[in-house]
């Protein structure tokens, strides 16, 4: 990360329902949609929560598409326990992140949290 970045800081928990990973995203104790809208140079830090973590979960890696992939970068952190996105912004659009966690030796994805790329204003 660089300085000029803004940062948003999200938690993320995880619940198995019918071995399906149901992804709950907050910032502070809100919850969110772990998306949104960027309109500056940006990373955004992913961290399980400690119940999540404690359950076996870790995240692996993340699937970016979309029209602006090619702004995002993602790296795995504290081993496996949080993941950075880093958004460039440099192309308006729109891009769907995956993220991909694996828990006792099975794998899971996320639902896309959508992230729009929007000009400076």
């Amino acid at each position: 990360m660089n300085n000029n970045q803004q940062v948003v800081n999200f938690s993320v928990e995880i619940e198995l329902v019918d071995n399906k990973a149901n992804f709950t995203y907050y910032i502070g104790d809100d919850q969110v949609s772990g998306g949104g809208e960027v309109r500056t140079k940006t990373a955004a830090i992913y961290t399980l929560k400690q119940d999540t973590f404690n359950k076996g979960f870790l995240f692996s890696s993340a699937t970016i598409t979309g029209n602006c992939a090619d702004d995002f970068l993602y790296v795995v952190n504290n081993n496996g326990k949080s993941i950075t996105i880093t958004d460039t912004d440099e192309t308006s659009g729109t891009a769907s992140i995956i993220f991909n966690v694996e828990c006792n030796g099975t794998s899971y994805s996320s639902s896309d949290p959508q992230v729009i790329n929007k000009e400076e204003i």
